[in-house]
């Protein structure tokens, strides 16, 4: 398990965000070019950023263009970036997993599966980029334990939220490793905690949100909450060939929105996020 200490990365006010979130922009990819896929929550979809530019999946795909060796060949190619790679963005802020499999799967996965049927080197999916699961646990478990504390039935609820993480996260991996195919690259972010910094007014008025995000990010209790939302990802990655990108910890008080988000990293922070995508990827 990761260091104890870091967050709840989606929480009260993003009621209001969700509800104003849009579908990221999606490019049309190049049938007969390699192509990234993201997918995921409102940290996918670069929300918090100046410009989606400035997220981390565009500064991602411009990483991969840049240094990525597409078909594994002789060093000398591979020096030569990715030229070619596409990029299909359908992250849509506010998703849980359910919803993502629901909404984002039915565009992605005919893709996926199309493009690995093809054994065609020039066309495949070499990148598949993962965010979520903070919505997935956040609302229930804030409005069952921010206020009270550690009582039994903020207990039991923490305990039930990640519970249906696991099992939502097995079934979406699973899904996204056998559309995808046994070569393609999947990697899963981590979130860090906001609340732990003066920038986020819940952290203000309620000091135990700190300790309550690490909690539920990393776990650490043991026989209440061993395990947190990052331990499940770590754990049903491992299950499907599928990398963590562990930026969990790295982000400083500068690094996030101000004012009421307590959400979204900012341009810094995104720029940190793409190093731990990159480092997950080896690139």
């Amino acid at each position: 398990m990761k260091r104890l200490v870091r967050t709840l990365p989606i929480s009260l006010p993003m009621l209001l965000l969700v509800l104003a979130a849009s579908p990221a922009l999606a490019e049309k990819p190049d049938r007969n070019a390699p192509v990234q896929v993201a997918l995921g929550d409102s940290w996918a979809a670069s929300v918090g950023a100046s410009s989606p530019a400035e997220g981390y999946v565009r500064q991602l795909h411009q990483v991969l263009r840049d240094d990525l060796n597409c078909h594994g060949r002789a060093p000398a190619q591979a020096r030569s970036g990715c030229k070619q790679l596409r990029l299909v963005d359908v992250a849509i802020g506010g998703a849980t997993t359910p919803s993502m499999v629901a909404i984002q799967f039915p565009r992605a996965i005919p893709m996926l599966e199309r493009r690995d049927a093809t054994r065609k080197p020039n066309d495949d999916v070499e990148v598949v980029t993962v965010h979520i699961g903070g919505n997935d646990v956040t609302n229930p478990i804030i409005a069952a334990c921010l206020v009270g504390g550690l009582t039994p039935t903020c207990v039991a609820t923490i305990q039930a939220e990640l519970a249906a993480y696991r099992t939502d996260l097995d079934g979406a991996l699973a899904t996204l490793r056998g559309a995808a195919g046994p070569d393609a690259r999947i990697v899963i972010g981590t979130y860090d905690n906001p609340f732990r910094f003066p920038t986020c007014f819940i952290g203000q008025q309620f000091p135990q949100s700190a300790l309550l995000g690490e909690l539920v990010l990393e776990g650490g209790l043991p026989g209440v909450v061993p395990s947190g939302l990052h331990d499940i990802m770590r754990d049903v990655g491992a299950d499907h060939d599928v990398r963590v990108a562990e930026s969990h910890g790295d982000l400083g008080p500068q690094d996030w929105v101000g004012g009421a988000d307590c959400l979204h990293p900012d341009d810094s922070g995104y720029d940190k996020v793409t190093v731990a995508f990159e480092e997950a990827l080896g690139i």
